[in-house]
């Protein structure tokens, strides 16, 4: 294409100089009465498209030069004749047309500096007619497509990339012509046949009329970026695993107490059930056996709640009443709080619903509940208070856990979330982080508040899909 271009511009410049000399010949040795030195401006305009900003001043002082020469050498004696006229008139013209020529090339440097600029980028810029019509294609487009711009000027956009997404074509044209830009994400096919993930962006141009006229696309491949989180999310979910297994160690103790105590129980109302049966009294034998079916099922709910926490499994969303969260956490930490003798106060039960996944939820609570019990056991000599309340705040539900423990100190606030960071000294600091990751999976937020040796209040918020009922 280079050495085409190079011909092509020897020949222009060639022909340039044969129409220049031929326009002087003519001037100099004819006696028309016209002038014709204004010839020389068509000359300036067919030399625009190729010479540079110093060419067209050059070849406009030369073409004024020939007009003056050829004026003194057929019209020496004429100076105030209609020659002179002819002659300052086509001196005007040339005068014009070369700025004019200068001011056009001027522009058409700045576009193409602009282009070339835009040719550069990374991202795939693709200008499309309102009917997705291919009308540009830089080579970024061509890098992360595959196709050249000649291989897919007057294409069908869609077609050719296989778009894919999340909104119709005509929804996100709609769209365009609402707001006058549209961002999404794209599904695109390569001329490989591989499929990438697209972030696009679109602005939409519209002519003098208000009509609209073409589309541009920024487009930047993400694919690996949403690889990423995808891993990221995966490794989040494996640490909250590892966390709550982490988690029901520490409750060991208590889950044990939990199970034993409705064995123990089992045990017992089943020996007294025997005892009335001896004594045919079917009554007493009934209320005892039916002790000994309810004291299995708690022991079978503890299990049960203990596999909950240990399986690995996709989380499932679902709507929540936010109270049975709280209460199957508890469950497993009853027999801590009265082992501590912490006096636990709760806000009146209220069912409000929120839509989660129970198991990480719990696997919150219980967090924060721990965390709340340990902070009361560190300081002694004191009241021994943890408060759990439930309530509604515009439009979410926010549940609140504050224990009279010592507090946290004020600088440590801020870093109470950040993964590592622990004030205990068995700590790992990854309980908190999974909470905050969990809550804002959720649509919520937590956070911490506290004074140096008032306690801690911990509280997160979920969004409210359902209505109150009272309980």
């Amino acid at each position: 294409m280079a050495p085409e271009r190079g011909a092509f511009n020897d020949l222009l410049l060639r022909f340039i100089c044969l129409i220049t000399l031929a326009i002087f010949i003519v001037d100099t040795l004819t006696s028309f009465e016209i002038a014709v030195a204004v010839l020389y401006v068509l000359v300036i305009m067919i030399a625009t498209t190729r010479l540079s900003v110093r060419g067209i001043r050059l070849l406009a002082a030369i073409c004024s030069c020939l007009t003056l020469a050829a004026f003194l050498l057929s019209h020496h004696n004429q100076f105030f004749s209609e020659a002179l006229a002819r002659c300052l008139v086509s001196l005007v013209a040339i005068a014009v047309a070369g700025w004019l020529a200068v001011k056009s090339r001027k522009v058409t440097d700045r576009l193409r500096e602009q282009f070339a600029l835009l040719s550069q980028t990374h991202d795939a810029i693709i200008v499309c007619t309102f009917d997705s019509r291919i009308r540009s294609w830089n080579s970024g487009a061509e890098a992360l497509y595959g196709w050249t711009a000649d291989e897919v000027i007057g294409r069908d956009c869609w077609d050719l990339l296989c778009s894919r997404s999340s909104q119709a074509p005509q929804a996100i044209k709609a769209e365009l012509l609402e707001k006058g830009v549209w961002e999404g994400e794209l599904i695109e096919t390569t001329r490989a046949g591989k499929e990438v993930t697209i972030l696009s962006r679109w602005s939409l141009h519209r002519d003098q009329l208000g009509n609209p006229r073409a589309i541009l696309a920024s487009n930047n491949d993400v694919t690996d970026r949403r690889l990423a989180e995808v891993a990221l999310h995966r490794s989040q979910a494996e640490l909250a695993h590892v966390s709550r297994v982490s988690m029901l160690g520490e409750l060991g103790t208590s889950i044990a107490h939990e199970v034993n105590q409705s064995l123990a129980a089992i045990v017992t109302n089943a020996e007294a059930a025997q005892r009335w049966l001896d004594r045919a009294d079917a009554h007493e034998a009934r209320v005892a056996i039916g002790r000994v079916a309810s004291n299995a099922r708690r022991a079978s709910d503890v299990i049960q709640r203990i596999r909950e926490h240990t399986r690995k499994a996709e989380p499932r969303h679902e709507c929540l009443d936010i109270e049975s969260v709280v209460s199957e956490s508890l469950t497993l930490l009853e027999r801590d709080i009265q082992h501590r003798r912490i006096q636990l106060f709760r806000s009146p039960v209220r069912r409000l619903t929120v839509r989660g996944d129970r198991i990480q939820l719990q696997q919150v609570m219980i967090n924060l509940l721990i965390n709340g019990i340990d902070a009361i056991d560190e300081r002694e000599g004191s009241a021994r208070h943890l408060y759990i309340e439930v309530c509604e705040q515009d439009q979410q539900v926010q549940v609140t856990v504050r224990d009279s423990g010592k507090g946290i100190e004020e600088e440590h606030l801020d870093m109470l979330f950040n993964a590592f960071f622990t004030t205990k000294d068995e700590g790992i600091g990854i309980g908190l982080p999974i909470c905050r990751s969990i809550i804002e999976v959720h649509g919520g937020r937590i956070w911490a508040d506290s004074r140096a040796g008032e306690g801690a209040t911990l509280s997160f918020v979920l969004p409210r899909v359902c209505e109150e009922v009272i309980a």
